[in-house]
């Protein structure tokens, strides 16, 4: 991370933005997995996500004025993303695992810390290593049955639904890579309405491939559910964008690290999962870790 980076003040509007992004976006397992109850695991989020396409229409750019290697390898990392995340709910196989797969995702707080220091060829150093690992031993506490810590449970839960389990890891790796690219490629522009419609034409694509797909149920409750939904995702990609292209990405990057335990508080009531001790401990642990590898992200600068 650079001295000008550090430098920015920490309380400019971009990076206020980014914090309020952070709240929106701490509803996503929750708002995302109720849905797809209703519309399904390809069709609840190709819905969600057309209709935000269509509400960022008025903040469309032209293409034209894009740096190449932002638009098409971010669109990529974008879409990628979306999809390892989403479906990894979708594939969930109850709303406690659904919360729990969710976790594995807040890994990509101090991921990103690691792809930052390895794009701006720093020394990784034994902070954030060592953060790293404790949030790695967070998302293993929160998989813990409720008597307690077990490397076992994690691993049995893993391996019994691994489509779940191991497309979230790869949405964390991948959403650290789009956080670190999009600051150094992006050159202060913004392609967020271009790369949501694209996830929604892949959804719209998968669903539509997905010869087990369930019926859409609609009615007045979950029209409200996907406004409601889609309006939230938005905010947070929105805002978080602007956080990112013209705010303090360090001061972000440590406010992103209360997200596992705001999450989980906010998935825990939108899906009537009470969570256990343990859980909440995992979580956590999970935020010390990000925070810990961003303190030692900073001691490298």
């Amino acid at each position: 991370m650079s001295k000008s980076e550090l430098s920015k003040p920490v309380w400019n509007g971009a990076t206020l933005l980014g914090l309020v992004a952070i709240l929106f976006w701490s509803t996503s397992v929750g708002v995302t997995r109720s849905t797809i109850e209703f519309l399904g695991r390809t069709g609840a989020p190709a819905v969600l996500f057309t209709v935000s396409a269509l509400l960022l229409l008025p903040t469309r750019t032209s293409l034209r004025e894009m740096p190449r290697r932002y638009l098409w390898l971010g669109a990529a990392l974008f879409v990628g993303y979306e999809l390892c995340f989403v479906l990894a709910l979708g594939f969930a196989r109850s709303r406690h695992e659904a919360i729990e797969v969710g976790m594995v995702n807040y890994l990509w707080p101090s991921l990103t810390v690691l792809c930052s220091a390895i794009a701006g060829r720093k020394r990784l150093n034994v902070w954030m290593l060592g953060g790293l690992a404790l949030a790695f031993a967070g998302v293993i506490a929160a998989s813990s049955p409720p008597e307690g810590l077990s490397l076992s449970q994690f691993f049995h839960n893993a391996a019994s639904n691994p489509l779940s389990y191991g497309l979230a890891f790869i949405g964390a790796i991948v959403w650290a890579l789009y956080s670190t690219c999009t600051k150094h490629m992006a050159e202060g522009k913004n392609a967020l309405w271009f790369f949501m419609a694209l996830s929604a034409a892949g959804f719209w694509i998968v669903h539509a491939c997905n010869v087990e797909r369930t019926p859409m149920n609609w009615s007045t409750h979950v029209v409200i559910q996907v406004a409601l939904a889609s309006a939230a995702v938005t905010l947070a990609y929105m805002l978080w964008n602007i956080g990112v292209l013209r705010g303090n990405i360090h001061v972000l990057g440590l406010a992103a690290n209360g997200t596992p335990l705001m999450s989980a508080l906010f998935a825990s009531v939108l899906l009537s999962a009470p969570l256990p001790p343990v859980f909440w401990g995992g979580a956590a642990m999970v935020a010390i870790g990000s925070l810990i590898a961003g303190m030692g992200a900073r001691r490298s600068a």
